[in-house]
């Protein structure tokens, strides 16, 4: 494995209009994974709209690869049933944070980057990167693939390892 280049610390929010996979509901849980780093939320009982707010960690390294993000229906006797999948370029981000290093900005709220939702992406809706309390955030909705529906918000911070 290659040394990290920088820890990524993701805030998952909350799910919305999740496919059922219990009788009318499900137990879900979000698993997020960078190569061989895997770190997971606890699941929420009976939700199609789960609401997390949990702060995962990963560590990134060069060349960077994608986040990826899949959602499970815990179960107790069978194994874990697919809720869908998604993936974020970090690229965007991680290049936003450089700048910031260069410009060298305080300014609060401002946006710095966006980027577009579109079919080549698991963007729900367009992402925003901007400059908050101190932090560069980027702020996401991914629509959920391989399944009927479903959506995860999330935000996404990234700082290099100084290490």
């Amino acid at each position: 494995m290659q040394p990290f280049s920088g820890i990524l610390q993701v805030k998952i929010i909350q799910g919305s209009d999740l496919a059922p996979r219990d009788l009318k509901s499900a137990d879900p849980y979000v698993l997020l994974s960078i190569g061989d780093q895997k770190v997971k939320t606890p699941p929420i009982r009976r939700s199609l709209n789960p609401v997390w707010e949990q702060d995962l960690t990963l560590g990134t390294s060069e060349p960077v690869m994608p986040l990826k993000l899949f959602v499970f229906d815990k179960n107790t006797f069978t194994s874990d049933d697919e809720m869908g999948e998604a993936q974020i370029d970090l690229t965007p981000l991680i290049g936003a944070v450089k700048l910031k290093e260069q410009a060298h900005t305080t300014a609060e709220n401002v946006v710095i980057h966006r980027v577009v939702a579109s079919k080549e992406n698991s963007l729900a809706r367009d992402s925003i990167i901007k400059f908050r309390n101190g932090t560069i955030v980027q702020e996401c909705c991914v629509k959920l693939q391989n399944v009927e529906r479903g959506e995860i918000e999330l935000e996404l911070m990234w700082q290099p390892y100084c290490g």
